[in-house]
């Protein structure tokens, strides 16, 4: 049986730590757990600090509508596990988490005690 991780909530917040591997830089960030999203999102300023490419527009669908943005894939560090997983430059402030990577474990979020607990599945 694998274990169980815990995250504690940041601000009331889902956020965990991860690791993105881009372009020979390498460094840790706190990351939003967005069941909401299908992929994994990364503000537009820390993605030219990635110096990910501009090179793929593809268009998007988010909360504020559809929009244009770009596409590149990234290596990322979460739960203990590396996953390399295309990404998209947001205008949003904070590094989202979706789908792409949440369906691959048991993920639950305890607003009581504000925490999540994930578990391989």
């Amino acid at each position: 049986m694998n274990p169980e991780i815990y995250y504690d909530y940041v601000d009331s917040d889902p956020v965990v730590p991860v690791r993105i591997i881009a372009s020979s830089i390498s460094n840790k960030y706190l990351a939003f757990l967005d069941t909401g999203s299908d992929g994994i999102a990364i503000p537009r300023e820390l993605w030219e600090k990635l110096e990910l490419s501009q090179n793929y527009p593809v268009r998007i669908q988010s909360v504020t509508g559809l929009s244009w943005s770009y596409i590149d894939t990234i290596m990322i560090e979460i739960f203990g596990d590396k996953h390399e997983v295309p990404a998209v430059m947001s205008d949003d402030p904070e590094i989202l988490i979706g789908m792409e990577i949440l369906k691959k474990y048991i993920v639950c979020f305890d607003g009581i005690k504000k925490r999540v607990a994930v578990r391989k599945s």
